[in-house]
């Protein structure tokens, strides 16, 4: 009667794997995080679709909508019954929002001109609205959102703005 041989993997071998493995999943999780030119173009991107909901609203509603920008974040406004601009309020889209992931508003431009934080920039029912240019920024990486006197809004990310 012989020995029957078993065969199976060697330590080394089942090391190997397991390290070809562990690079693997590293390269997926790091290629599936986002860098900061995609995080900001993102919010830059969310920040001008809500503008161009605003616009829209200003001229289906037939009321002026306004908006504020800090570093930190924005503000929608609307006229009350007394004529003064108050808080937007039970509006999902058109709700206070606070950037996230350190994202800053760097400069607001209204009508080529320089701008405090805290400016409204007015969306009116006709469609027209000041041109305006506000920059985003997030460590190195920049964005910005321009818009010209018949509303229409466009992002630039750095990337494309080097080109």
């Amino acid at each position: 009667m012989g020995f029957v041989r078993q065969r199976g993997f060697t330590l080394i071998e089942i090391l190997v794997v397991v390290v070809i493995i562990g690079i693997m999943v590293g390269l997926v999780g790091v290629r599936l995080m986002p860098d900061d030119d995609r995080v900001l173009a993102n919010e830059a991107q969310r920040l001008a679709l809500l503008l161009e909901q605003a616009r829209d609203q200003a001229v289906a509603s037939g009321e002026p909508v306004a908006l504020t920008m800090e570093r930190a974040g924005y503000r929608f406004w609307a006229l009350n019954e007394d004529n003064q601009w108050v808080p937007r309020g039970g509006d999902d889209l058109l709700k206070d929002h606070v950037f996230g992931n350190d994202i800053q508003l760097a400069a607001l431009q209204l009508n080529q001109s320089g701008q405090s934080p805290g400016e409204r920039l007015l969306f009116l029912p006709s469609g027209n609205s000041v041109p305006f240019t506000a920059d985003l920024v997030l460590k190195s990486a920049h964005a910005r959102i321009s818009s010209d006197s018949l509303g229409r809004i466009r992002v630039e990310s750095q990337r494309e703005q080097d080109e």
